[in-house]
């Protein structure tokens, strides 16, 4: 039986990258690993019920080959539930570039997108 998924998403930094997710998400920092030279490595961040684990591209790579690239091409997009939508908005407006504004989707529900400091696609739709 499956119990939950958390996606691990190759960044170029993973230092970078919480700080993006803090500062303008309100992610916070659980769990962290650092490389030899003292960089974070690989780190798991959270939002209420949402986990992302963030690994070094060089790092994942090592970890598995098959996912080998010479330039970090994000290919997915994270779609995610907020309750508070609308405040969620509002915060993110003021803080960062919005990909994709309000709007209302063929399928019914309220949605926007913002791409994150990798290229990577987060959509929220309203719960």
């Amino acid at each position: 039986m499956y119990k939950s998924m958390t996606p691990n998403l190759m960044v170029e930094n993973v230092d970078t990258t919480v700080a993006f997710y803090q500062d303008i998400l309100g992610f916070s920092m659980i769990d962290s690993m650092p490389s030899d030279k003292g960089e974070v490595k690989w780190a798991l961040i959270q939002k209420d019920e949402v986990q992302l684990m963030l690994q070094e591209k060089e790092n994942l790579i090592e970890e598995y080959p098959i996912l080998s690239t010479a330039k970090l091409q994000p290919s997915l997009s994270l779609y995610m539930m907020v309750g508070d939508f609308d405040q969620l908005y509002e915060d993110i407006k003021s803080k960062h570039t919005i990909l994709k504004d309000v709007n209302v989707t063929s399928y019914g529900l309220t949605e926007f997108a913002i791409a994150d400091n990798n290229g990577y696609v987060l959509t929220f739709s309203k719960a």
